[in-house]
């Protein structure tokens, strides 16, 4: 009974242990972003920083538009930089696009310049002003 009460403690220690590694954190994150409409175009401001561990290869952001039933209406994307990123480094962003009266708010997404999805931290979705 010892040892298989012994044997059970130690699976569930070892699969939270290998539950914990798997859980890596964020590669970017957004520090402050704004969408506003201006006559007949949406424009789109923020700052980011990269958090990952190891250097990131470029950074490109994807900002997705949604309806008000949450369905990706428009995508933009934004290169931020394409060179070799350090964890600290910040970017600041600014696109512009042709206005969809649907889009009422946006999610962002962050790849490097190889298409690798990142991790981003704060996401959104953020309103559409």
């Amino acid at each position: 009974m010892r040892v298989l009460t012994a044997l059970l403690l130690f699976l569930a220690l070892f699969a939270a242990a290998a539950q914990q590694k798997s859980m890596k954190g964020a590669d970017v994150q957004i520090l402050e972003t704004k969408a506003m409409r201006d006559e007949s175009k949406i424009s789109v401001d923020g700052r980011v920083r990269v958090i990952s561990e190891k250097p990131l290869r470029g950074l490109v952001i994807i900002f997705d538009f949604r309806s008000p039933e949450k369905e990706v209406v428009t995508s933009q994307r934004a290169i931020i930089d394409d060179g070799l990123l350090e964890s600290g480094h910040e970017g600041v962003f600014h696109s512009e696009m042709a206005d969809s009266a649907r889009a009422v708010r946006y999610t962002l997404r962050a790849f490097d310049v190889h298409d690798k999805e990142l991790r981003v931290a704060n996401p959104g979705p953020y309103p559409v002003e």
